[in-house]
């Protein structure tokens, strides 16, 4: 990650999240940044970017706020063919992260291919205030039923077909029909 700024910190949330250990190149991070540094044990690199500090890592982000910087981090890692999201010029990058929404088990990806991120971010805030929170909870019941299903009907496909139709399919368009998506 270069840069520490509010962009900076969104992205690192979501590394840790995934369950990488992001290092941080800024000459300054803001301090909810330096919160997160610090209860994680991440490598804090306390200066501006420099020519190959992209060597040893596989995915980069570019967060700096200055645009020109951006570019030449996607540049030196586009040569050296890492992933790399310029989040100043995501047309330009080679991956762009998604807006997720989790309510265990189920995660929501969220992308525009990096054309209105802005869009991918209001949508997550829309999904994450309309998606009741007890989610997982129903979704338990659908697998319980599908692994009940599945050791029921053995290798008969068809009995399978008659207890996904009778069983399962119940279960998930009752789902589908309570998840409170724009209802108040």
């Amino acid at each position: 990650m270069v840069g520490g700024g509010t962009v900076a910190l969104r992205k690192v949330k979501g590394l840790l999240k995934a369950g990488a250990l992001p290092q941080i190149i800024a000459p300054e991070v803001n301090s909810e940044l330096l919160s997160i540094i610090d209860d994680n044990k991440l490598v804090w690199i306390k200066r501006k970017f420099k020519t190959n500090d992209t060597q040893g890592f596989q995915l980069i982000i570019a967060a700096t706020n200055d645009k020109d910087t951006n570019a030449a981090i996607r540049l030196e890692a586009s040569i050296a063919h890492l992933l790399v999201n310029d989040v100043t010029d995501p047309e330009e990058s080679n991956f762009h992260v998604p807006a997720l929404v989790s309510r265990p088990p189920l995660m929501l990806a969220i992308g525009t291919s990096g054309e209105v991120p802005y869009l991918s971010y209001k949508l997550k805030l829309f999904f994450e205030e309309s998606l009741q929170p007890d989610l997982g909870d129903d979704m338990e019941k659908i697998k319980q039923c599908r692994t009940s299903l599945l050791e029921r009907a053995g290798n008969d496909k068809k009995l399978k077909e008659q207890l996904i139709s009778s069983e399962l399919n119940p279960l998930v368009e009752d789902f589908l029909r309570n998840v409170s998506i724009g209802k108040d």
